[in-house]
């Protein structure tokens, strides 16, 4: 009997000892992405401070911006002919923008305006670099069109006009609603690309570079590549 309460004492502590037997330290993960990956804070900038400054009227630069360009043409063979001599140049997708599927216009730029293009590209790319919306991209909605495309596109656009400048390849427009993104964009993330392009477009103004308006109606922003004063 003793020998039996003797090894029921053991058992016992035993236990006892495993039940309080200091256990290995948790292992941590390093805290080097913790502490790098700083949480990106969106400025809540109000992106009309500087659409309202995109204001440039047709009246203000149309006889300028005509003679910079190509003369209007009638229909696609025109536009071939001023491609074969070098007076437009193909557009594709570049750094920083995609193209819109057109409907009433074609991918063809002056050489300049499709540098103008680019430049305004690479800006709002180098813009987003250490955000979060660095793939995002712009969308460009509407190229160089002729009087054929112009014409139809009266009818369902009152504010067309037929003296306009997509007629002369030296004008572009870019989506200021949509952005290209591999993620759905809060109200948030998509006024601060707003402000960026926005923000971007008003210094290339002041360099006199382009002319721009900002098209509320049709949320767009239409721009013309300007050489000189």
């Amino acid at each position: 009997m003793r020998l039996y309460q003797l090894s029921l004492l053991c058992i016992g502590f035993m236990l006892f000892a495993f039940a309080y037997w200091p256990s290995e330290p948790a292992l941590h993960a390093p805290n080097t992405i913790a502490q790098n990956d700083t949480a990106f804070v969106f400025p809540q900038t109000d992106p009309q401070l500087y659409t309202i400054k995109l204001n440039n009227h047709l009246a203000q630069y149309m006889d300028r911006s005509v003679k910079q360009g190509i003369q209007p043409v009638a229909n696609t063979n025109g536009l071939r002919r001023a491609f074969r001599a070098k007076k437009l140049v193909l557009v594709q997708a570049h750094t920083g923008y995609v193209l819109d599927t057109f409907q009433y216009s074609y991918a063809l730029l002056t050489p300049y305006a499709a540098q103008i293009l680019q430049e305004i590209g690479t800006a709002f790319r180098d813009s987003l670099a250490q955000s979060p919306l660095k793939d995002c991209q712009l969308i460009v909605t509407s190229m160089t069109r002729t009087k054929h495309t112009v014409s139809k596109l009266k009818r369902t656009n009152r504010t067309a006009v037929s003296r306009s400048p997509h007629l002369n390849g030296n004008s572009f427009d870019l989506s200021f609603s949509r952005f290209k993104s591999n993620q759905a964009l809060s109200s948030i993330e998509k006024q601060y690309l707003q402000s960026m392009i926005a923000k971007i477009l008003l210094h290339f103004k002041n360099e006199v570079k382009i002319w721009v308006t900002f098209e509320q109606r049709e949320e767009c922003l239409h721009i013309v590549a300007r050489k000189g004063v």
